[in-house]
C-alpha cells in the first residue's frame, strides 16, 4: 500500500475523527486542524494524529500530500488555499470514504432521518453476523465507543449526508433511503430539489448487480425512485412493502412488534425507530443475515449519542437529551417520550437550529410540539444563516405559533435565564427533554448536575 500524509481540514467533526481512524488504521499519517479544541482531541493524539487548533496556511507543511475537506469548510479556508498553491490533491470527505468504498460491498445509508440510527443497527447486525464489517458512522454512539468499526470483512457500511449533495461522492453497491423530507433549505431550493439529489444517489448503484433498500411508507422516497431501473426492496410498517412491521403494541414501556414472524422489540422508544429497524433487517437480509442473528444484533442497539440519551435522575426528575432539530423528528421523539414516560410530564426546552429552516418550517414546527406539557424556546442558533435570514424570524415568532396550537410555550432569552424558570417549573415525577442541534445538550447537563447539587436537593 503506498501510505500516504492526509491533512483533515475540520478534524473535529464526528465524521471526519471517524475517518481520520480509519486512515490511521490502513498504515497513513493523519493530521488536521479544526477552528476550536474539542473533547476527544487528547485520544486521537495518543493515536498519533497530530491536532492542530485553528486553521492556517503554514498547517500545510511539506510532508502533506493530500488535503481532506467536509462540506462545512469554505472554499477561504487559509489551508485549502494553500494546498490549492501548492497542487496538492484536494478531496471532500465522502469523496476519499468513496474511493475507500469502491474495492469493498458498500452500503450507503442515506435519509433526512435516522441515518445514524439505521448504520448502527446495520454494525451491529453484521459483527452478530461475524462479517467483520468496516462501517462509518455520523454521530458518537453509546456503550461501543466511536463512530467506526474497524473490519477486515468485504462489508463497508457507510452513513451519507445529503447535505451539499456530498452523498454522491460515495460508490455503494446497497443504497439505503429512510425518508425524504424539506431539510437543508439554505441548500436545496425545494422538496423537488432534494429528491432530485436522491435520484441521483440511487442511480449510482449497479443497474444488475446494486441494490436498493427503501423505506415504502415514504411517498417522497417513492417519487425520488419512480422509473429508476434498479432493484428495489420496499421496507416499512405499511402494506405494499416488501418486508414489514406488523402487530405494532406499546407493553411494559417497550414498543413490540412483529418482523417476517418474528416477535421482537427494541431498547429504545419510538414508532420512527422501529423504520430503522426494517430497513436494518431488509439489508442484512439481502447481505446474507438469518433472522435469529438480525434480532440478536438489533437487541443489542442502545441508542446513540444525543438521540434519547438519559442524562441523569434526580428526585424522581428524569432528564433526557434529544438531537432532534426539524419538524418530524421533534413530533416522534416527544410521541415516543409521552408513551415511554406514561402520565408524567414533559417539560422541554428547545434550542432552534438555524433561522433559515426555523422560517421555512415554522408551520410544521409549531404543530410538533403538541406531547409537551411546556415548551422554553431559546434563541435561534446561527449556521450558515445570511443577515436577511436572520432578520426574517426571531424565536419569539416561532413561540407565537406554538401556541396558536398548544398554548404552552415560552421564549426566555438566555440559557441562564431559562435554568432560573426551569427550577421553579420542575416538579418530582416530570421529564425535562432538551431538544436541538445547537447546544441543548450542554445546558442539559448543566440543569441536571444543579439539580443534582446538594445545595438544590
Amino acid at each position: 500500500m503506498n501510505h500516504k500524509h492526509y491533512f483533515l481540514v475540520g478534524i473535529g467533526g464526528v465524521g471526519m475523527q471517524g475517518l481520520a481512524r480509519l486512515l490511521l488504521s490502513r498504515g497513513h499519517r493523519v493530521s488536521g486542524s479544526d477552528m476550536q479544541d474539542f473533547g476527544s482531541r487528547p485520544e486521537m493524539e495518543k493515536m498519533g494524529i497530530q491536532v492542530t487548533v485553528g486553521h492556517r496556511a503554514d498547517n500545510i507543511d511539506e510532508t502533506v500530500d493530500e488535503v481532506i475537506y467536509s462540506v462545512a469548510i469554505p472554499s477561504t479556508n487559509p489551508e485549502i488555499m494553500e494546498a490549492k498553491k501548492r497542487n496538492l490533491p484536494i478531496l471532500r470527505r465522502l469523496e476519499l470514504v468513496g474511493e475507500i468504498m469502491r474495492n469493498k460491498i458498500g452500503v450507503a445509508v442515506s435519509g433526512t432521518h435516522g441515518k445514524t440510527t439505521t448504520t448502527k443497527m446495520l454494525d451491529l447486525i453484521l459483527t452478530e453476523a461475524k462479517l467483520d464489517p468496516t462501517v462509518l458512522i455520523g454521530a458518537e454512539v453509546k456503550k461501543l465507543s466511536a463512530n467506526l468499526t474497524i473490519g477486515q470483512g468485504d462489508i463497508m457500511v457507510v452513513e451519507g449526508c445529503e447535505y451539499g449533495r456530498s452523498f454522491l461522492d460515495l460508490k455503494p453497491k446497497i443504497a439505503v433511503i429512510t425518508n425524504i423530507e424539506a431539510d437543508h433549505l439554505d441548500y436545496y431550493k425545494d422538496i423537488e430539489d432534494i429528491k432530485s439529489a436522491f435520484t441521483q444517489f440511487a442511480k449510482l448503484v449497479p443497474h444488475k448487480a446494486g441494490l436498493i433498500v427503501a423505506n415504502g411508507d415514504d411517498t417522497n422516497v417513492r417519487d425520488a425512485l419512480c422509473g429508476i431501473g434498479r432493484k428495489i426492496v420496499w421496507a416499512g410498517v405499511g402494506d405494499s412493502n416488501d418486508i414489514r412491521a406488523t402487530d405494532l403494541k406499546f407493553e411494559d414501556g417497550r414498543l413490540y412488534f412483529c418482523i417476517s414472524g418474528e416477535r421482537m422489540h427494541l431498547h429504545v422508544p419510538g414508532r420512527h425507530h422501529v423504520s430503522d429497524a426494517v430497513l436494518a433487517w431488509a439489508t442484512a437480509k439481502e447481505l446474507g443475515v438469518d433472522d435469529k442473528t438480525i434480532i440478536k444484533g438489533l437487541h443489542k442497539f442502545r441508542g446513540v449519542e444525543r438521540r434519547f440519551e438519559l442524562l441523569g435522575e434526580t428526585n424522581g426528575v428524569s432528564f433526557i437529551d434529544d438531537y432532534a432539530h426539524h419538524p418530524t423528528e421533534i413530533s416522534a421523539t416527544l410521541e415516543g417520550m409521552k408513551q415511554y414516560f406514561k402520565g408524567r410530564r414533559l417539560l422541554v426546552v428547545f434550542h432552534p437550529h438555524q433561522f433559515c429552516r426555523t422560517r421555512l418550517l415554522l408551520n410544521s414546527f409549531a404543530q410538533s410540539f403538541k406531547d409537551a406539557d411546556l415548551v422554553v424556546v431559546a434563541p435561534i442558533y446561527a449556521v450558515r444563516d445570511s443577515k436577511k435570514d436572520r432578520e426574517s424570524i426571531s424565536a419569539q415568532d416561532l413561540v407565537d405559533e406554538i401556541n396558536k396550537v398548544s398554548s404552552n410555550a415560552r421564549f426566555v432569552g438566555d440559557f441562564e435565564k431559562i435554568k432560573e424558570l426551569m427550577l421553579t417549573e420542575i416538579k418530582p415525577g416530570d421529564v425535562v427533554v432538551t431538544l436541538g442541534a445547537g447546544q441543548a445538550n450542554v445546558f442539559g447537563k448543566e440543569l441536571f448536575d444543579e439539580m443534582n447539587s446538594p445545595t438544590t436537593s
